[in-house]
């Protein structure tokens, strides 16, 4: 039986297993829609997309939110065996911030492609 010496340890198994879950569940969604693609057309499958972006964004923002919410609890779990000064603790916290503006940020440019809706308002292109 093998027997964890310190946290380190517990993080990188950690640390694997989300990447290889998050390899997985890329894979599924690559074969779900190369799938979608070999027995629809693409107008369908874009259909199909945007049908469900309303419901991936609200995924995307809640996940966001609760990272933001459980920041605190989250830190605990990674770092149970560290006594933390009161410095480090408040750099941890804005590191909480710096982090979830971020997430918004990379959401407003590349979920909503706000870049591109901005361009498209400034041409005074409907579509």
């Amino acid at each position: 039986m093998v027997v964890c010496s310190n946290g380190s340890d517990l993080r990188y198994r950690w640390s694997i297993r989300l990447t290889l879950v998050a390899f997985i569940v890329t894979l599924i969604a690559g074969w779900i829609l190369w799938h979608s693609v070999a027995t629809s057309s693409i107008s369908e499958v874009q259909r199909r997309v945007d049908s469900i972006d309303p419901i991936v964004t609200g995924i995307r923002l809640s996940l966001i939110v609760l990272l933001a919410v459980c920041w605190p609890f989250l830190a605990r779990i990674l770092d149970s065996g560290i006594q933390r000064t009161p410095s480090e603790l408040a750099s941890l916290e804005l590191l909480r911030w710096r982090v979830v503006i971020w997430l918004i940020v990379i959401e407003l440019v590349l979920g909503q492609n706000l870049p591109g809706q901005f361009l498209t308002l400034m041409q005074g292109d409907p579509a």
